[in-house]
């Protein structure tokens, strides 16, 4: 509730009692949020040399 007083500059009072808490949901569900894949993917690290990078960069030329 402190993040949501923060955010919109209440105060605690008139959050509980002066907005309806359905509205409060509303902006809750609205409000952006980032999925957070659990699942660690394993990365492949390759060496690479400036040769290599300046053939990959040829095709956009």
């Amino acid at each position: 509730m402190g993040q949501i007083c923060h955010h919109f500059g209440w105060t605690l009072d008139y959050l509980l009692w002066e907005v309806d808490w359905r509205i409060v949901q509303r902006m809750l569900i609205d409000a952006p949020n980032y999925d957070d894949d659990k699942k660690e993917k394993e990365i492949d690290l390759t060496e690479q040399t400036p040769e290599d990078l300046e053939k990959m960069l040829e095709k956009y030329r």
